[in-house]
């Protein structure tokens, strides 16, 4: 008996003598991921991230490295991959090489976007970035001048939400995730509801450090063993 690789598919051979196709994959649990950038966007030079704005995962992946993304194909698990999708995070880096990310920046990002994926444009879940903790991130005190440590929920995995119904992806389904940041028509002006909080005017976040935000896709991995 000969097994023969089958072109395109890794882990599938095909046996010379029956035909069969022998499959030499396995689980593991882990993610697939992705990250966006944010960059400080401090007046004048840039007057903050506009109303509107779309920052798009799973899409951009050229020079990326393996810190930033696993992802090897734009919006597609890699040829032979399987997952069964069951918990979808967002994750703000605390630190972009020398510098920091500001706590204040984080909040002025989660909690002023809206994230959404879908599979073949057919909608997974949605909702504000807060609703989406990774269980991923660092937890603790720091003496820093100006520097703090600030997550989306509970930084550990067992706490953070899963989907009620789990999704099985494929190297033939396409992934489009997103973070927008809508404008807010109806903060604007006297009758908000927040008083002198507010102003006359919502503007767009301004951030002074900027960061990277990282989109968690968390499941059981099928992938080859053996090439």
């Amino acid at each position: 008996m000969a097994l023969n690789p089958i072109e395109g598919q890794p882990g599938l051979f095909r046996d010379t003598d029956t035909g069969n196709v022998v499959n030499i994959r396995d689980f593991r649990e882990s993610d697939k991921w992705d990250s966006i950038a944010l960059p400080a966007n401090a007046p004048p030079v840039n007057p903050g991230v506009s109303f509107g704005t779309e920052l798009v995962f799973f899409q951009n992946i050229q020079n990326k490295r393996d810190l930033d993304t696993n992802i090897k194909t734009p919006r597609k698990l890699s040829a032979g991959e399987s997952m069964v999708l069951d918990r979808i995070g967002l994750y703000a880096r605390s630190a972009v090489g020398n510098v920091t990310t500001l706590p204040r920046d984080v909040k002025k990002v989660f909690e002023d976007a809206y994230y959404r994926l879908s599979v073949n444009d057919i909608l997974q879940d949605e909702g504000p970035a807060i609703k989406f903790p990774s269980g991923y991130g660092l937890y603790g005190q720091t003496t820093e001048n100006d520097t703090g440590i600030i997550s989306i929920g509970v930084p550990a995995t067992a706490s953070a939400s899963r989907l009620a119904k789990k999704q099985l992806l494929n190297q033939n389904h396409e992934l489009s995730g997103f973070l927008r940041f809508d404008q807010r028509s109806w903060l604007v002006g006297d009758n908000d509801g927040l008083g002198p909080m507010s102003g006359d005017t919502i503007v767009p976040p301004v951030l002074e450090n900027g960061l990277i935000v990282v989109n968690f896709l968390h499941g059981l991995i099928r992938s080859a063993v053996t090439k």
